[in-house]
């Protein structure tokens, strides 16, 4: 039998249960204080009633009614964030490298990122045996982040069941590994990043590089050559983010060395290497680390994909963000790169949901294999748990989901509620029989080099999304933020 995966009921975050985040529990609770407030200073039983009912349905309102896709509360923090971001300037971006200079060891001067982006990045490099990796210190986010470019098995789809099933198992027990044995690999994001070529363009360019006075026979030896040839309409790349948490003990241990800098270089290495040598057990093969000119050419070509990932000319940590970026409109993102003079145009939506019912592996298969002619990034951002850990939650979750249960006598049991109670004891019994613990969010972005083409792009995702049973949000007036989460930044989830 095929295995199938289930994937719990999203929860919220709270002081009180998990029905509400915080900041509602806030208002409800809010509401009630100000409510039994008026109760007590009105005069007249009718003002007391209007106050106690005005206070009372506005903070019911605001926290659960629905408003223009969310609720207000959901509204209010991201639009007063883009409005002051909007007064300041800073949603408009240009780059300052071409007048930024070098350091007395030659690195260039880093350039202030684009809005989004976490501040204050210190470029670090890598020692390994495959060769340096660039790892980025993200002193906001308390995090060291490398980037390694792999390649998963092919003919996946044309595998018998057995056979996947052995593939699956291979990752999981990598994940596992890297959750349980001590290591400092906390997080894992998966960047798959989907670009359309031109099928016809080596022979466009031969066509125009042809010798009119070239023999006969040797032109027609190169037309059937090209007919031979087969080339892929599609390019399509798969990179693996590691990401480590900054701690007093790797900082300890980086101080044994001469400088700070050469310490974080040895031990980071050294971690990232140790995860590239298991990733043959997962039956993944490792393509290349990425160093700081890799990396900031694949950051660039993020940003616009007229710039092609492996030219890496020029590009170093000054020179990976954009030339422009103007992040202004609600519904999308611009940005030009150093080579073009037209701006792309990117939208990110946030899987909201992800499958309620029981789905088969291949079930993202109609965002990552069907989606044709969309410039298109799909990240996966995991933080590994302890099983332990991991086994706590979920018992609570099922305890939470049968609380949350109406089981009145005499009542139909909501079918919605049995389900989400089945999903959570399935994920209860997978981490007690072994299965490792994750936590993980997911982000769409697409990219077209006009808003109309943008627009099109965004409702064939959202078909192909419905197909995989994904529930995706666009994350309107907050595109910049929402962007970098695709980015090779290890961000988009909530740091405990």
């Amino acid at each position: 039998m095929d295995r199938v995966f289930s994937f719990p009921r999203p929860r919220p975050r709270g002081l009180l249960g998990r029905r509400f985040e915080m900041d509602e529990q806030m208002v409800l609770l809010g509401g009630i204080v100000l409510s039994v407030i008026l109760l007590a200073a009105l005069p007249g039983i009718l003002l007391k009633i209007l106050g106690c009912l005005g206070a009372a349905g506005t903070c019911i309102w605001a926290t659960l009614v629905p408003y223009k896709g969310r609720t207000f509360l959901r509204w209010f923090e991201i639009r007063r964030s883009h409005r002051r971001l909007l007064r300041d300037g800073k949603l408009l971006y240009r780059s300052t490298a071409p007048l930024a200079g070098r350091r007395r060891d030659g690195t260039p001067e880093p350039v202030a990122q684009p809005v989004g982006v976490p501040a204050s990045l210190e470029w670090i490099t890598g020692k390994t045996a495959y060769g340096d990796i660039a790892v980025l210190l993200q002193p906001t986010e308390g995090m060291f982040v490398a980037c390694i470019e792999v390649e998963a098995a092919k003919n996946f789809g044309g595998l018998d069941g057995a056979d996947k099933e052995a593939l699956i198992g291979a990752y999981e027990y990598l994940l596992k590994e890297t959750a349980e044995s001590g290591g400092r690999i906390q997080y894992v994001q998966w960047l798959a990043r989907l670009l359309p070529t031109d099928p016809n363009a080596h022979a466009h360019d031969a066509a125009a590089r042809r010798d009119p006075a070239a023999p006969t026979w040797l032109s027609d030896s190169y037309d059937q050559l090209i007919d031979m040839v087969s080339v892929y309409a599609e390019d399509r790349r798969l990179f693996l983010v590691l990401g480590i948490p900054y701690t007093p003990e790797l900082s300890a241990e980086a101080l044994n060395y001469q400088t700070l800098h050469d310490g974080y270089a040895e031990v980071l290495g050294r971690e990232i290497e140790q995860f590239i040598r298991s990733l043959s057990s997962a039956q993944l093969r490792w393509v290349r680390n990425l160093d700081e000119p890799a990396l900031a050419s694949l950051i660039h070509h993020s940003y616009a994909p007229d710039h092609w990932i492996n030219d890496v000319r020029g590009m170093d940590r000054a020179s990976c963000w954009p030339a422009e970026m103007d992040a202004r409109e609600p519904t999308r993102m611009a940005a030009r790169s150093w080579e073009g003079s037209d701006p792309w145009f990117t939208s990110t939506a946030w899987i909201k949901q992800f499958p309620v019912l029981p789905v088969g592996i291949n079930f993202l298969a109609p965002l990552l294999l069907y989606v044709s002619d969309v410039i298109l990034t799909v990240g996966v951002t995991m933080r590994l748990v302890p099983g332990d850990q991991a086994l706590e939650d979920a018992m609570a979750d099922v305890t939470n989901e049968a609380g949350q249960a109406d089981t009145t006598p005499g009542k139909i049991a909501d079918p919605r509620e049995e389900r989400e109670l089945g999903a959570s004891a399935s994920t209860m019994h997978d981490l007690a029989n072994g299965a490792v613990g994750v936590r993980l969010t997911g982000w769409v972005t697409v990219t077209a080099p006009d808003p109309d083409l943008l627009v099109q792009h965004r409702n064939t995702v959202r078909a192909a999304a419905v197909k995989s049973q994904l529930a995706l949000e666009w994350c309107d007036s907050e595109q910049y933020r929402a962007f970098a989460n695709t980015l090779p930044m290890v961000t988009g989830l909530l740091k405990d």
